[in-house]
């Protein structure tokens, strides 16, 4: 599962892999589901959790592969692929993610939910 929002520190993406077993190798911003990158991170990580600073540094074992940005007047689509698995999150602008609140996400649905409820319902479907 995915999802994009705001924390204390500016955007996040976060994904939490359901099936532990997998490993998470590649994570993007893309403007469209098929595009090319924007802004995306390669590495490794077993974590069932792993979070995605844009701006920030990658996360451990991670670097960037595509240093770019988001821009405001662009729709954007968050993925991260797992072996042979792609997880999706949202399709969403800045506007979207400035008009949560620090500690929001937006998940693949389109919903917008506190982080801790989407981390602690995100693999209990």
């Amino acid at each position: 599962m995915a999802a994009v929002g705001l924390d204390e520190d500016g955007y996040v993406a976060v994904v939490q892999m359901c099936d532990q077993r997998r490993t998470v190798t590649y994570a993007q911003f893309a403007e469209e589901p098929d595009g090319a990158p924007t802004l995306a991170w390669i590495g490794r990580t077993v974590e069932p959790i792993t979070f995605y600073r844009v701006g920030g540094d990658p996360p451990d074992n991670w670097v960037l592969d595509v240093d770019g940005g988001l821009l405001s007047d662009r729709s954007y689509t968050f993925s991260a692929t797992a072996e042979d698995v792609e997880v999706t999150g949202p399709e969403i602008t800045l506007a979207d993610l400035n008009a949560l609140g620090p500690g929001e996400v937006i998940d693949a649905e389109g919903s917008a939910q506190p982080l801790d409820d989407f981390l602690d319902s995100a693999c209990s479907g």
